[in-house]
């Protein structure tokens, strides 16, 4: 019986890349199945229903335990996925809320070197101005009684000098 030599795939190191390996031997079970069902079916066909039988078990119970494996490692990575998106939307809300403090610093820097006051300032000249309107007012209306009589006599006596010839 002749042998052939699989040709493999190296890597740039010359070893066989992972896969490779993985499809050599994928390859090498293929042809292996192929020449079991050629013997099988030569030898006696009860013999190949056995295999076929056998490989339908084989089948079913790799099956299982591949989608298991599948469940896992799909799981494990939507879990190291999460985490990691997680640790990014951290480190952006972070970035975010430094550039707005470097901004808010800045502006206020600048605010004040063009002498515009503070809200504070403001607020603290808004109440003195408040309290300078209500002292206005109270002085107002201490002097408004005392104001009205001159303003009474002078019109009564230009109203009289004018009717009088």
């Amino acid at each position: 019986m002749a042998k052939r030599k699989l040709r493999s795939r190296s890597g740039q190191d010359g070893a066989p890349s992972p896969s490779a390996r993985m499809l050599d031997t994928l390859h090498r079970i293929w042809l292996a199945g192929l020449g079991a069902a050629a013997k099988a079916q030569r030898g006696a066909p009860q013999l190949m229903e056995e295999l076929v039988e056998e490989g339908a078990r084989v089948h079913s119970e790799t099956r299982g335990a591949a989608e298991k494996a599948l469940r896992e490692l799909l799981g494990n990575t939507k879990a190291t996925l999460d985490a990691r998106v997680g640790q990014v939307k951290g480190q952006a809300n972070d970035a975010l809320e430094n550039l707005e403090k470097i901004f808010q610093t800045r502006v206020h820097r600048v605010l004040t070197q063009l002498g515009v006051p503070s809200a504070e300032e403001v607020e603290s000249l808004s109440a003195r101005v408040s309290a300078l309107n209500d002292s206005v007012k109270q002085l107002n209306r201490v002097r408004k009684p005392a104001r009205s009589r001159p303003h009474a006599g002078r019109k009564a006596a230009h109203v009289s000098t004018a009717s009088a010839p």
